[in-house]
């Protein structure tokens, strides 16, 4: 088995089209599917169904999936950190979820460069399944997450609470409701809804706020980055649910809101095993930020 059987199985896992994965790898079709072939012979099991009119991933390709993109994640972190020892340092390398780190995050950033400005940080925003998978493999350090981590050796320490938030283009009349009213009243415009592959843990949650209020709305609009949700919202092409900290400054930007019940825990997340100096003393001084008041 090569390096190369695997990143082109990933390619065909991702787009379940072989023409796609050709085109995007750059390479032809009929070579491409030799590839798989010679993968499949070697791990011994079917990992795509062709037998329909669309490729599909078996059982056991859905999870040779998650550790073939754990270890070329690996493998690209260890390219990394290769190029940043031969420059005489290896940086932290830190994960965060989309927004906590412009409100929450780059203001503790700040605060422990000016106590050890020496550090170098290289920080990729996130989600928080792939920052999961990132952990695993080393390709990151510490991560800023929500916590529905499945993996036992990682540790989760909370440091911050985002609370859910109905949105919708600016309405008073909205505004003043409780929940269970302001859902009913928006229960027939459209909805546009966080992408399940893209955020599962954060999907799950926002279904479960909406059948506490009466129920899962039929998505009019799928989106998988929230920044954008929030932009067709304020477009006035429907409503959502997001959590209030992705909201940002967008709330005086023709957007509505009312607030729920639930909240998400964010928090730090890394390896119990194995942290390196630099990494502990990061951890140490960003909880003693953010429990200060700095989240």
């Amino acid at each position: 088995m090569e390096l190369r059987h695997i990143r082109y199985f990933v390619a065909v896992a991702r787009c379940l089209n072989f023409t796609k994965a050709a085109e995007m790898l750059h390479v032809s079709q009929p070579p491409l599917s030799r590839q798989i072939q010679e993968l499949e012979e070697e791990v011994g099991v079917a990992l795509l169904d062709r037998a329909g009119k669309k490729t599909a991933l078996t059982e056991a390709g859905a999870y040779f999936l998650v550790e073939a993109e754990r270890l070329l994640e690996g493998i690209e972190s260890a390219c990394r950190n290769a190029r940043t020892v031969a420059e005489g340092t290896r940086a932290l390398n830190i994960g965060c979820v989309n927004f906590f780190f412009n409100t929450r995050l780059a203001p503790c950033i700040e605060e422990i460069r000016r106590i050890i400005p020496i550090m170098k940080l290289e920080i990729r925003v996130m989600s928080t399944e792939a920052q999961e998978r990132a952990l695993m493999s080393g390709a990151i350090d510490i991560g800023f997450v929500r916590p529905w981590m499945q993996e036992p050796e990682l540790a989760f320490d909370p440091v911050a609470t985002e609370t859910l938030i109905a949105v919708f283009p600016k309405d008073p009349g909205l505004e003043e409701l409780e929940p269970e009213e302001c859902f009913r009243r928006l229960a027939d415009r459209p909805f546009i809804a966080m992408d399940r592959v893209t955020a599962p843990g954060l999907v799950e949650a926002i279904d479960k706020a909406c059948a506490r209020y009466g129920g899962t709305p039929k998505p009019a609009y799928e989106c998988n980055d929230a920044f954008s949700i929030i932009g067709l919202v304020s477009s006035g092409l429907g409503w959502s649910i997001v959590p209030d900290l992705e909201l940002g400054e967008a709330g005086g930007s023709g957007i509505g809101r009312v607030g729920l019940e639930d909240r998400i825990p964010i928090g730090m997340c890394y390896r119990k095993d194995g942290l390196s100096e630099r990494a502990r003393h990061f951890i140490e001084l960003a909880r003693s930020y953010l429990s200060e008041g700095g989240a």
